[in-house]
Formats: structure tokens, sequence, C-alpha cells
């Protein structure tokens, strides 16, 4: 038995809203697949949706896995010029209690917030992260750092370099598993990605990068 009433009304409305986000970035085609079971009625428990977990005893969301929502046949009006998807942040702030957030796979190119919220203000508690297979560059970086509580990241098959930063990831001390493989990442530009401060680093994978042959490793 839940330790809940159901979820969240406030959720409730803001996965509807990423949801509707997802259908604008299909161009309103593949409607009936994302996700089905998302439906805006009185009856249903978002807790029991597909791609999410709550919190059994607040009803909060806990885990969002909104992964390979982007058909790659769909045409949409909310890509920039070389068809990159722009990430809305404002669709996350009701989402005081999740912890993991699983983005991979929808051809998102950088993020914006279409509302005055300081997203990542509202994203404390969040423990993973993964932007795996989009198309982000340099660009995103400076968002991701702001991300503190973060202790798992992923980036792989992405457009990083590290050309254009002066931080990188510095910021994120509590980080233990960086994933940057097959980014077009640099021995010249390396440095600048922050990994040096990164001290609770357990596991780094560079590998298929430009001038980097390795496997993931572990770090000593």
């Amino acid at each position: 038995m839940h330790g809940y009433d159901g979820c969240l009304e406030e959720e409730r409305i803001g996965l509807l809203e990423i949801k509707r986000f997802f259908i604008s970035i299909n161009g309103g085609e593949y409607a009936d697949e994302i996700p089905t079971s998302w439906v805006d009625d009185a009856i249903s428990d978002c807790c029991d949706w597909e791609r999410l977990k709550c919190n059994a005893t607040t009803g909060r969301v806990m885990e969002l896995s909104l992964n390979y929502l982007k058909h790659y046949k769909s045409s949409n009006s909310n890509s920039s010029s070389d068809g990159a998807i722009i990430l809305d942040l404002s669709l996350f702030p009701p989402f005081q209690e999740l912890q993991s957030l699983d983005l991979s796979g929808n051809w998102f190119g950088g993020v914006h917030e279409s509302k005055a919220y300081n997203s990542s203000g509202n994203l404390k508690q969040l423990k993973i992260l993964n932007f795996g297979n989009n198309r982000l560059n340099d660009s995103i970086l400076s968002y991701l750092n702001t991300l503190t509580s973060l202790t798992t990241l992923i980036l792989y098959d992405n457009s990083i370099e590290g050309s254009r930063t002066k931080q990188g990831l510095a910021n994120l001390r509590y980080l233990q598993v960086l994933d940057l493989s097959g980014n077009p990442i640099t021995g010249r530009f390396i440095a600048r990605l922050g990994l040096s401060s990164l001290r609770n680093l357990k596991r780094l994978d560079l590998s298929n990068n430009y001038g980097f042959t390795t496997p993931s490793q572990g770090i000593p």
C-alpha cells in the first residue's frame, strides 16, 4: 500500500507539459506513442504512469526516463537550423525530489528557459543525468556545472570539444561517474573541462575521442 494519496497535482500537470513538449518537437506526429499512459483525467494516478518512479512516502517523482522520444523521421518547428532540438528547462521545476533524469537520444542541441525559473536551483537532489546521444556542444557545460549534486553524468556521443569553456565541470565535486566518450575532445583542450577538480571521480570514459583511444577506466 502506498503511503500517499496519489501523485501531486503540480507534478501531474508538469508531466503533461513534458508530454506536450515532446509531441511538439515531433511536429505533432507520433502523439499516440508519447507516452500513452500519461493521460489528463482525474482518475489516473501519475505515479502509475510509464517512464517514471515516485517516492513511496511522499508521492513525488524521483526518476524520469524521457529517452528516445524524438523520432528521427518526424518534422518539427522547434529545432535550430541544423535540426537540433532546444530543450526547455522550464519543464522541470515542479519535480523537487527528482534524482534521476534520462534525456538521451532526443537530438537536443542546447537548452533555454521559456519561463523565469532558476531551473538548476530546482534540481537540488538530481544525482544521475543522462544526456547521451544528443547534439550538445560546449555551451551546455555552464549549465551542467550548476548541477552540483550530480554523482553520475552521461554525455556520450555529443559534440563537446572543450575549446569554448573556462570552468568546464569543475564545480561537480560529488561526481563519481563521467562518460564523455564519442565526443570531439582533443588533448589540447582536455584541461579546460575541469576534470582535475573532480576529486571523487571513480570512473571516466574518454574513449572514441580525438586523441583518446583508451576505454573507460577507474580513477585511482
